[in-house]
C-alpha cells in the first residue's frame, strides 16, 4: 500500500497552513523592521531634493550664507529652499520662508514674508531679491522700515 494514502489529511492541512503562516511572518517582520528602525532614526521618507541645504552668495566685499530646511531643485541651477530660510553675513540677517536660489547667477528671489535685520535697522517686507552676486537687495511688496 502507498504511504501518502496513510497520512491523515488533516496533518497535512495543519502543516500547510503553518508553513505559509511561518513564511508570512517572516516576510512582515522583515519588511516592517526596515520602516520602524527608520522611523526610530528619525529619518522619515519625503519628497524633498536636499535636507538642509547649505550655499553661500560669494563677492568681493562679503560672503552671504544661506541655510534652510528644505530645498528641491527647480532646474539645473535654480533652487526652490523652503521652511527657515536664512541670509546671514557680517552685517545682517534675512528671515522668510520660501525663496528660489540660482546658483550660477548668485541671486535669491523670494515672494513671502521677509524680515531683514541689521545692526540700526529691520525691514518688514513682502519680498525681496538679491542681485548683483550679493550687492544689491530690494525689498518688494509692501514693506515696514524700523530705525533704531
Amino acid at each position: 500500500m502507498n504511504l501518502l494514502f496513510l497520512i491523515n489529511k488533516k496533518y497535512i492541512l495543519f502543516l500547510s497552513i503553518l508553513s505559509i503562516f511561518i513564511i508570512g511572518t517572516f516576510f512582515y517582520l522583515k519588511f516592517d523592521t526596515f520602516d520602524k528602525k527608520n522611523l526610530k532614526n528619525g529619518i522619515k521618507i519625503s519628497n524633498v531634493d536636499i535636507t538642509l541645504p547649505k550655499f553661500s552668495i560669494n563677492n568681493e566685499d562679503k560672503k552671504i550664507f544661506v541655510t534652510a530646511k528644505e530645498g528641491n531643485f527647480v532646474d539645473e541651477n535654480k533652487i526652490l529652499l523652503n521652511k527657515n530660510v536664512k541670509f546671514k553675513s557680517d552685517t545682517f540677517i534675512i528671515e522668510t520662508d520660501q525663496v528660489i536660489f540660482n546658483r550660477k547667477d548668485q541671486t535669491a528671489t523670494s515672494k513671502s514674508m521677509s524680515v531683514f535685520k541689521s545692526k540700526n535697522a529691520s525691514i518688514f517686507s513682502e519680498g525681496f531679491d538679491i542681485y548683483d552676486n550679493g550687492k544689491k537687495i530690494s525689498f518688494s511688496g509692501n514693506a515696514q522700515l524700523i530705525l533704531k
